[in-house]
Parts: structure tokens; sequence; C-alpha cells
């Protein structure tokens, strides 16, 4: 102790040590600790169409004003909508309104509705087909939408079917589509449905805005149900279940049973609500002249001032407490989607990129056996469990052993191109034309047995293709302008480079490679202006855990975010990086697919949205996986 006084140096070193530890404890409180319990609320309004009690444009008007206040007070919710509304009054009459339905100026007005809530952030999702079951008035009030049972009505064996069910989604499906709305997940009415009618409904939607009933009834959080759904359609890989152990508010309750409820316990705080019940607090908008005031056919209305309704109180409450509504895009930060079938045989390299430039990411594959490049155009904007397209062949690629290949995207070239490093030392580019590869370039290069190939577009429209030798100890890299290639000088690595390298595009395209578990890594980066490679040391400053880092936009925002993946439990742990450049945790994924030999998980924007997905490769099973991001910015 006596030396510690005396020795400013050791005293100066002691400082610097705690202060790093207190430094990494605050980081990993901000990270793992306060972001590991985000305090959110998933609000679904419920019972949503062309009928009940919104069956006039008066009442239609007074919804437009609810849906409107959500939107003004920046609060994220889902609508569960019933697309075609069917009643037996008891005079013997019968109501039946889809909202497909042409020459109805209502149902018109109802898509109008729909449609401005949808592009305004709302989360639209399919509640049965008709909410109801047939076409005679019962005693027990089941003929009526949003009332009755839709599915497992007791004494109507039909309803028991899975045929039945599959025939239900795909007439509310085709209503959906013919009034321009997508619905992104799928809830049953009451949620009564028997276990093979679950697999017809899963098999349409990875995203389930109810508990999985079967099994899972009392679910506290999301469950997902990690099997191949292969009866229904195309085969895909699982589904999402997002209960609402808050259950709603009825008529005769207010705000205070979700608001005192919060925090009390583990489970999701995800509740419904039917958004009639805020119409007795809404006063109709006049003119100077004491006449409604009428917008696309619809009279408007307002909120009070001061908070009255049971929306306006909850919503205040809730904040109060300092819970944020949440988008279910947000909790389940990937919805399983489709699915494609590799190219039999195991010898294929497999690639992604937009080769028809359509938008969407097509699984272009090169046959190690006999030198074929194959496409298979990306279809991802309908029906989860749609057929995808038959590979198509698209050109040819000699192919020999020390071999490799990349893509890369749109360029002044032509949408994507084909590149594939030869051992012999030759450099060759292939262009797509939208329907084939031609060769279009090839340089001479070093003669090298390579590892793999990987293409960084530069901002003015070059391209740096670089090659990992086949030892993984020397990175090439080659500055591709026109038809002129231009050397990098070779990197020598100290040691095999067994991590992956993947491309990262934040401050500039880099290859970025990490360790299981590390909370960063090594960057090389092209320098081209003295043509070599820069290799730096990278903390990324997420949570050391189990998982390797994939790097991708999600959401859209053009920040990098990140995700860990763990290969061992094929979960994902989800960080959005804000506007001060601070990593939040998001959510979680899965368990999503079958660890294994072969099984690696990639980013790529598949759909064309602007953020990244997740697709997740199986060569022994033969499948690529898709899990689609609607992430909110």
């Amino acid at each position: 102790m006596t030396y510690l006084r005396h020795s400013k140096w050791l005293r100066f070193v002691i400082s610097v040590i705690v202060l790093t530890l207190l430094l990494s404890a605050y980081r990993i409180f901000t990270v793992e600790g306060e972001a590991r319990t985000p305090k959110f609320v998933l609000m679904r309004l419920e019972d949503i169409g062309p009928g009940g009690q919104y069956t006039s444009l008066e009442e239609l008007g007074k919804l437009r004003t609810v849906l409107e206040y959500l939107r003004d007070q920046k609060v994220a919710y889902h609508m569960a909508v019933i697309p075609r509304w069917i009643n037996l009054p008891p005079d013997g009459s019968r109501y039946d309104v889809p909202l497909d339905q042409e020459g109805n100026p209502y149902a018109a007005a109802f898509r109008k509705v729909l449609q401005q809530a949808s592009d305004s952030g709302a989360v639209i999702g399919m509640h049965g087909y008709t909410h109801q079951v047939g076409s005679v008035r019962r005693d027990d009030g089941h003929h009526e939408s949003g009332i009755g049972n839709e599915f497992q009505v007791e004494d109507a064996e039909e309803t028991m079917k899975a045929s039945y069910a599959e025939q239900r989604i795909k007439a509310g499906l085709a209503i959906f589509e013919r009034a321009g709305l997508k619905p992104q997940f799928w809830e049953a009415p009451h949620y009564r449905t028997t276990a093979e009618q679950d697999g017809v409904f899963r098999s349409y939607f990875g995203l389930n805005y109810q508990a999985e009933v079967q099994s899972h009834n009392n679910a506290e959080a999301v469950f997902y149900w990690n099997q191949r759904n292969s009866v229904y359609g195309s085969s895909t890989l699982g589904a999402a279940y997002v209960p609402t152990p808050y259950d709603y508010i009825p008529s005769n309750k207010d705000e205070k049973m979700i608001v005192d409820r919060v925090g009390q316990s583990n489970h999701v705080a995800s509740f419904f609500y039917h958004p009639f019940l805020e119409f007795k607090y809404l006063t109709p908008v006049l003119d100077p002249g004491g006449e409604p005031v009428m917008r696309d056919g619809l009279p408007e209305y307002r909120y009070p001032e001061q908070n009255k309704s049971v929306l306006q109180k909850l919503i205040a409450g809730l904040r109060a407490k300092g819970y944020a509504f949440r988008s279910i895009h947000d909790y389940v930060p990937f919805t399983p989607a489709q699915s494609v079938k590799l190219l039999p045989g195991g010898k294929t390299n497999v690639f992604l990129e937009d080769a028809d430039g359509d938008g969407q990411a097509d699984t272009v594959q090169w046959n190690a056996t006999n030198g074929e490049i194959s496409v298979i155009p990306g279809r991802y904007k309908g029906l989860r469990n749609e057929a995808q397209p038959a590979p198509v062949r698209w050109g040819q690629a000699g192919y020999a052993n020390g071999a490799a290949a990349a893509v890369s995207g749109k360029d002044t070239e032509g949408p994507c191109s084909f590149w594939t490093a030869n051992p012999g030392g030759r450099l060759d580019r292939y262009v797509s034309d939208g329907r084939e590869f031609h060769l279009a370039q090839s340089w001479k290069i070093e003669a090298k047995a390579w590892s793999s190939l990987y293409t960084l577009p530069l901002s003015n429209g070059e391209v740096i293709v670089a090659g990992l030798t086949k030892d993984k100890l020397q990175l090439y890299g080659w500055r591709i302008r026109g038809k002129e290639l231009k050397p990098i000088k070779p990197y020598k690595l100290r040691s095999e480079m067994n991590q992956e390298l993947q491309i990262r595009m934040e401050d500039g395209p880099a290859l970025f490679a990490s360790k299981n578990g590390a909370s960063g890594g090594i960057q090389l980066q092209p320098d081209t202006v003295d043509m070599t490679w820069q290799l730096t040391r990278v903390d990324l400053g997420l949570p050391n855990e189990d998982g390797l880092i994939r790097l991708g936009d999600f959401n859209g925002d053009g920040r990098e975010d990140a995700l860990r993946w763990d290969p061992k439990t094929m979960r994902c742990t989800v960080y959005s990086r804000d506007e001060d450049r601070e990593w939040r945790l998001l959510s979680t994924f899965g368990p999503w697919g079958t660890p294994g030999k072969g099984v690696n998980l990639m980013v790529r924007d598949a759909d064309g949205n602007g953020k990244a997905d997740l697709v997740l490769i199986d060569r022994s099973g033969g499948n690529l996986d898709f899990a689609l991001s609607y992430q909110s910015k």
C-alpha cells in the first residue's frame, strides 16, 4: 500500500482500468440491462369491417377520426379486418357487403379509410373471412359477422375441416387483393380452430396475431412454431404467434384494465380494443352555417381537447408509466415467409442478387459439376405458400477445382454481374441482360486457387472484386472501371481467415470478420488511392454473448443495424442503431430452423423494400428459407 501511494504511474494505470470497467459496465447496462426489458405495449383494433358498428358513412367517418387520432399521437397500432360482413336480421333480409364490392360508395370509402391508415403505418391483418357461419339466422348469434364463430362450430360439421378453412382463407385473401390491401397477419375469429386448420393458416401467414391455441394457449410471449409447413401449398419454414395476454377492455370498463396491469407480470403487454367504443366521445365538425364538414364523402369528427375517452386516457396512462406503443413488426422483427428449393446434388454455389432487374433478389446457382449458371426468379411479395418459379439456365462458366464466384448488383454494365476467378489465372465477368448472363470481359490475373470471391461496390459505379486464396492466408483485390482492371496489392494475413467474411457498407465498403461471441472484429478496407488493403480492428460495442454477428439495415433508416445469430439455438438477438449511433435492443427472433452442418444465415434485402431480410441456407435439406423485415424506422 505504501508503494501504491508513492507510485503516481501505478495509480494512473489503476485509474484507467477502473474507468474502463465502469464505461464497459455502463455500456452493458444500456444494451443488456435497460434495453433487455423495453417497456412497450401492442394494441390491436378488433373486428373492423364493412358492417356492424361501422355500417353507415357517419360511423365510418368516426372510425377514420379514431385512426387519424392514433396517427397524430404517433401510436403504433394494428387492425384486425373482416373482409366480408354478413348479417341476417329478424325481418328476413340479408346484409352482405365485401370490401371489394363494386358500385358501392360505402365500400369504396371503407377501402380508402383502410388504405390511408396503412399508408400512415397501421398494420392490417385478416380476421377470418366473414367471422360468422352459414346463411340462416341462428338463435345463438353465430350468423352475424363479428359476433359468430367461423370455425369449429359444434353443430356445423363442415367448419371442422381443413378444406373449409382453406376455402375461407382463399376467399378472404381474394377480396383483400381486389381491394388493393395486403394483410400481414392472421387472427382466427375467437381463436377457435382445429389443429389441422391452424396448419392451413400458417401455410398462408408466417405471422399470427394470436396464441398458438393447440399447445401454447397461455403463452406469456411470442411463440415460434419451428417446423416446416408442407401440406398446403409450397413448403415453408416456421411461423410466429403473438398472444394477447391482457385480453381487451369491455364496454363497461375503462383504461385501468390495461394501465394497472402493465409491469405486474412477465406477460407481453398485448391487448385488443374495439374502436367503436370511442364514438360516443366524438363530436361533429360543423361549418359556419351549422352544416357537417365533409371530406372524401365522410363527415368529419373531433376528439375532446381533454383526455376523456378510454383511448385518450389509455394512451396518456401508459405513456406516464414509460410505455411506448410498438409495432408487431418490431416485436417479431422478421416474418417467416417464402422458401426456395435449391437444385439437387449439393455441388452448387448459391448467391442472391437481383439478376432480372425487377427489384427482388433472385437465387443464382453455379453448378460445380458442369459449370451451368441457373437463376430462380425471386417472388416475395405474394402469398408465402405460392410456388416459386422453376430454375432457368442463364449461362455457362467453366468450373475447375480452386475456382470461386461472386455476384454484384446493378451498375452501368447491367442489372447484375456474375464473376468467376479461375485458378488458371483469369477473372471473368458475365453481365445480365435480364434473361441471361453473357461473358462481357476477361482479365489475366495471378494464377491462384481461391477459397471465396467478393464484390464491393464503390459510390462512383466502380467495383472492387476481392479474392481470398485457398489457403486463406492472402487477400487479393482488383479495381474494375469499365473494361479496365487495376490490381490491389495482396494482403498477407498472420493466420488463416477461418471466420466468414461479410460485406460491410458503412463508412465505405469493406470486408468484416468476427469470432463467435465477440463484440467486434477485423475489417479489411480497400484504399483506392494507394491500391492497398487497410486492416483495422473494429469494436462495434455489442454485448459479448454467444452467436455470430450479422450486419444490415433492417429498418431502412440508412443506419447499420446488427443481430447476433446463435447457430446452436437458431435464435437471433436484434439490435437497432439510433440517431446517436447507440445500440438499442429491438427484440429476439426464433428459434427458426434446425442446427446442422451446411446451415448458415445470410442477410439480404430479398423483397426490395429497402430493409435487410434473413435468408437461411440449409444445404443438406436443399432449402433457402426467407424471413422478411417490415420493421419501423
